[in-house]
């Protein structure tokens, strides 16, 4: 946006420059005797060849500076897809890490509802599903994350931060209850 408003800036200058010129080409040639006229055409002409000269510059660098800001803007794309996809990448390894931590607690679970009475049981077979039902929303979670799109990131990566509290809580309500029995 700056390159743009600063070849506008050139441009005006440049016409500014040529009213100017023009404006005393004009001047001279109505004074003048007519001794003087190819003189002012010349200039004339001079002067437009001198003002395409400009304008020609003024487009090569504007050009050039669009060029620049195009190279500086897909480098910056190119860095923020990377640092997408390395988030993701990471989230995706940690909620590995916590569905195999759910399952470690699933089966540890299992393992003491065997001893439990069978008022435990009922209670334990409660948590179970619950947990289950976890470990189910955390695999779509796994599945939506490897398939997510940058634009898609910021919404998916808010949804992990939820389910992953839901989680921890029914870890703890897990573990609350095998403590207790």
């Amino acid at each position: 946006m700056k390159k743009t408003q600063l070849v506008l800036n050139q441009v005006k200058n440049v016409a500014g420059i040529v009213m100017v010129v023009a404006s005393l080409a004009l001047m001279q040639a109505c004074g003048s005797d007519n001794k003087n006229e190819s003189r002012t055409e010349d200039a004339i002409e001079n002067t437009g060849d001198a003002i395409k000269a400009d304008t020609k510059d003024a487009t090569a660098e504007a050009k050039a500076d669009m060029e620049d800001a195009k190279d500086k803007m897909d480098a910056k794309a190119d860095e923020v897809g990377d640092d997408f996809k390395r988030e993701r990448d990471e989230a995706v390894a940690d909620m590995k890490v916590q569905r195999d931590k759910l399952d470690t607690k699933i089966d540890e679970l299992k393992a003491k509802m065997d001893k439990q009475s069978d008022k435990a049981k009922a209670e334990s077979k409660e948590q179970m599903a619950k947990l289950e039902q976890e470990r189910k929303e955390l695999g779509q979670d796994i599945d939506k994350a490897q398939n997510a799109t940058a634009a898609a990131w910021k919404d998916v990566k808010a949804g992990f931060k939820q389910a992953g509290r839901n989680i921890s809580n029914a870890f703890d309500k897990a573990g609350d209850k095998l403590d207790n029995n």
